[in-house]
This record gives C-alpha cells, sequence and structure tokens, in this order.
C-alpha cells in the first residue's frame, strides 16, 4: 500500500478506556496464570496451595475473557465482533492480501484488526477461551490429593497443550506491534495512553445514525 492509499484511509477510534484497562489486566493475569502452571502440579498431594492459587488466578482471567464478549457483543458499535470478525469472504480475502505483502517483506496497513491482524486477534479468543473452559474443569471437578484419570486427564492434557500456545500467540501479538512501532505507527501508546476516547463515541452515534 503507498503512501496516498495511507492518507486515503478513514481515521479509525482510538480504544476506549474500558478497552486499555481491560488488555492491561488480561497482560497482567495471563504472565501470572502462565508463570504459576507449574505450581498446579501440587494438586496430586494433600497440601496443594499451587493449585488453588493457579486456579483463582484463571478465573480471575477467565472472568475478563467472558467481560471481553459481552463488550463485543453489545458495546459500542465500532469494536463490535461483527465489525471485525475474520471469517467473510472480503476479510478472509484481505487476510490473503496481508500474508502476501509479508513474503514481500512489506508490513500490511489497514484499520485495527482487519485482515491478519483480526485473524490473529480471533485465534487469541478461541485459544483464551480453551484455557478458560478446560481449566474451570479441572479446578471444579479434579479430586486433590489424587491423579487426574479418564476424561479430567484428557482435559488436563487439552490445558497444557494450550497452556503451550501462549507464547506462540504472543510472540505474534507483541511482534506486529513492536514492527508497527518501527514503521512509525505506535499503537502501543493507544493502549496505554488513559484518556477520555470521544473519536470512539463519536464514531459510533454516526454509524449508528
Amino acid at each position: 500500500m503507498d503512501s496516498n492509499e495511507l492518507s486515503e484511509m478513514p481515521s479509525e477510534p482510538a480504544p476506549g478506556n474500558f478497552i486499555r484497562v481491560w488488555h492491561l489486566a488480561m497482560i497482567v493475569f495471563c504472565l501470572a496464570t502462565y508463570l504459576t502452571g507449574d505450581l498446579a502440579n501440587d494438586y496430586k498431594k494433600f497440601e496443594h496451595t499451587g493449585f488453588i492459587v493457579h486456579g483463582w488466578i484463571g478465573m480471575v482471567l477467565s472472568f475478563a475473557v467472558c467481560l471481553y464478549f459481552a463488550y463485543g457483543l453489545a458495546g459500542p458499535w465500532p469494536v463490535r465482533f461483527s465489525r471485525w470478525f475474520p471469517f467473510t469472504r472480503e476479510r478472509l480475502r484481505q487476510t490473503r492480501a496481508d500474508l502476501t505483502e509479508l513474503t514481500e517483506f512489506k508490513l500490511p496497513q489497514h484499520k485495527r484488526r482487519q485482515g491478519l491482524a483480526g485473524l490473529v486477534q480471533f485465534s487469541g479468543m478461541l485459544l483464551f477461551c480453551w484455557l478458560a473452559t478446560t481449566g474451570a474443569l479441572m479446578y471444579f471437578f479434579i479430586e486433590p490429593g489424587s491423579k487426574a484419570k479418564g476424561m479430567l486427564h484428557l482435559v488436563k492434557e487439552a490445558h497444557e497443550v494450550g497452556a503451550v500456545l501462549i507464547p506462540l500467540y504472543l510472540s505474534l501479538h507483541i511482534g506486529a506491534v513492536i514492527a508497527h512501532s518501527l514503521n512509525g505507527n505506535s499503537v502501543w501508546r493507544e493502549i496505554f495512553s488513559f484518556k477520555k476516547s470521544q473519536l470512539l463515541e463519536k464514531t459510533s452515534g454516526q454509524e449508528r445514525a
């Protein structure tokens, strides 16, 4: 995409403070659950403090994921899932175009959560939902002091597979932010700059009208 096309791109609302707070909470609790994952292996023991701590942090993270789903379904119009859900013909075409640009060592430039960026974010949502579901099943149904057996053992293995995928998702997500920042588009400032997003409210009202 050349400079003329970039200058003609419509402006996009910055994320509201809810998204900023949610994003920071996800960073903190995602790292906390990942770092306490090994501690949860003490569920086999009578004293299983690590399992309890990991479980409670995971529950908070699951609650944050549920909040994001509610916000994406009923929040301001510009940030609803219907605006960026990646599996439509046009958005899949855009994703293919983004992949083509990357093979040519070009950084895709378009609205937030569109094209490949939307697909990566959707994959992250699925990953966190997977971890939240399997983690909740283990927390409520594993009997501490004994090994997970049968179906619960499969759930435990599925949860551990999801945990392995977290570094992959974070590397894609953080790598994209770094790449855009080096290209002059410091998107990280929008997430860590807390101020009222008037543009978000204005755009929401215009699109509803």
